[in-house]
């Protein structure tokens, strides 16, 4: 008996294909299958296109419509040029080709592999080794696209599809980033707003009041535009920028990776695993401003819309360092009635029963009271003139201070160089150049080296940190000017503050006293 085979011809092509070196274009497979009919005596009924469809998924439109019409019975017969074409995944494509085809009795050709699964020829034998090849071959050129970027990234060029808020893609050289005046102007906006003492929350009411674009349309993402939020700043958006160290110059990539080379996912990294380039764009804030800001981000931690307290974040218990959390109560007095402050240690407060630590009960205004008695009077012992002028020698010394600086160049330097060799070495490996035993070798040498080089560079940024304390002297004398301290100037002057039990005030500087 002639079975009447009724056609269906599969073409797909897709920009993976181009990067692995495929030329068959959508028209080529049509005119080989076609042929392949003519030749055979078969009978065409419906061409099946996934134009810039990836391979590693088998969730396409046009693949679909196909095999709808194989449940339809509309087709008994699929034509692809290849195995390729049909798929690189190779459990999807066995389920298709070893599960689904024969339970429904369609018969695939695969005709540059000379693969027909009505055909008992030796070829067949192969299917799956060619699927798993067509399968390892995407991951190995994912493999060797992915060690691009990072050589990339490494070395400060930017590779991602839209440009972060207040900058543009340079139009000679995508890789580099220029400010965009327009947006650069709203940044500058939010850092000053927050620093201000507004709220992420009044910032981004703020902005949609006075119709600032959002980021998304700014960009030209055409990202939910049917959504009703469509045009309104978040909160995470506002977060997102405020905590960015592009704005100060410092390039910072890899904060998400794909699950697999397989799937479009995307999780966040580890900030461990991060790349960071400093200095490589132009900044927009200078760093003042953006340490000001991420030490009000550590300060306003513990703060909510009613605890609006000078020394909110800064106080811990002594004995176990956990915080110490304060509670408003409302007491009758006389006439009048009053709110008092009271504090205890969070920690002993979620265990009591426990016994890890001991209540540590204060009131919080006499807390207050003391911190800045005691700040204002450090503040006369620093304004004095002679003291000024020996902390200034000291720790102001603009020589030292560029040789640090010229060092540290030096040796970031010296280590992108590092991690460059140990990129292109990795590459080598890849493409047959080198044996992974030269690799290891290789690799094992530059780490030690970059080892020594980060050991030195943070022995050295120590040393910065010192002689950068007498910047703390234009806050102090901020600080002595106003009646009434604010939580910024606070927070940039003291690190913590420390309760024992007995109630002694232990106050820890960001500066050296003496």
């Amino acid at each position: 008996m002639t079975t009447n085979y009724k056609v269906g011809i599969y073409l797909r092509l897709s920009r993976e294909d181009e990067k692995l070196g495929e030329s068959a274009s959508i028209s080529n497979q049509r005119d080989l299958l076609i042929n392949y009919i003519k030749e055979n005596n078969l009978e065409l009924i419906d061409e099946y296109i996934d134009d810039g469809v990836s391979g590693t998924t088998f969730n396409r439109t046009g693949f679909n419509r196909m095999i709808k019409d194989c449940n339809n019975k509309k087709i008994n017969m699929i034509l692809t040029k290849d195995t390729s074409r049909l798929g690189r995944d190779h459990i999807e494509f066995g389920y298709y080709v070893e599960k689904y085809f024969p339970e429904h009795n369609i018969r695939y050709v695969a005709v540059n592999d000379n693969i027909d699964t009505f055909d008992s020829n030796s070829n067949n034998d192969m299917l799956v080794f060619k699927s798993a090849f067509n399968d390892m071959y995407v991951k190995d050129i994912s493999n060797k696209l992915k060690s691009s970027l990072y050589t990339k990234k490494r070395n400060g060029q930017f590779v991602g599809a839209y440009a972060p808020y207040g900058y543009n893609k340079d139009p000679y050289d995508k890789h580099k980033l220029v400010v965009n005046n327009q947006e650069a102007n709203v940044v500058k906006k939010i850092f000053n707003m927050f620093i201000n003492g507004n709220s992420i929350n009044k910032i981004k009411e703020i902005l949609t009041i006075e119709h600032i674009k959002t980021p998304s349309i700014s960009k030209n993402m055409n990202i939910n535009r049917t959504n009703y939020h469509y045009g309104v700043w978040s909160t995470r958006t506002i977060n997102d920028i405020l905590k960015n160290e592009i704005y100060i110059g410092n390039l910072v990539q890899c904060k998400q990776k794909k699950v697999n080379y397989k799937s479009k996912k995307r999780t966040r990294n580890t900030s461990d695993n991060y790349i960071i380039c400093k200095n490589i764009v132009e900044p927009i804030i200078d760093i003042n401003t953006f340490n000001t800001t991420q030490n009000m981000f550590k300060t306003n931690k513990y703060k909510n819309k009613t605890n609006n307290l000078l020394l909110k974040g800064l106080i811990y218990c002594k004995e176990c360092q956990h915080t110490i959390g304060f509670r408003f109560q409302k007491q009758k007095l006389t006439n009048k009635e009053v709110t008092r402050i009271y504090g205890n240690c969070n920690y002993w407060s979620k265990r009591k029963r426990e016994f890890v630590c001991t209540p540590h009960s204060i009131k919080y205004n006499s807390i207050e009271e003391i911190v800045l008695k005691e700040l204002k009077k450090l503040i006369n012992t620093y304004l004095n003139k002679e003291k000024l002028m020996n902390i200034i020698t000291k720790y102001n010394n603009k020589n030292n201070v560029g040789k640090i600086n010229k060092e540290l160049t030096n040796i970031k330097n010296k280590i992108n160089n590092i991690h460059k060799k140990i990129d292109a070495s990795y590459l080598d490996k890849l493409e047959g150049i080198i044996t992974s035993d030269m690799y290891i070798r290789i690799y094992k040498s530059l780490t030690l080296e970059l080892d020594d080089l980060q050991k030195n560079y943070q022995m050295l940024l120590k040393q910065l940190n010192k002689k950068n304390n007498a910047s703390y002297i234009d806050k102090i004398k901020e600080l002595l000017n106003l009646n009434n301290p604010n939580q910024l100037l606070i927070s940039n002057l003291i690190d913590k503050i420390e309760i024992n039990e007995e109630k002694n005030i232990y106050i820890y500087y960001k500066f050296k006293l003496s």
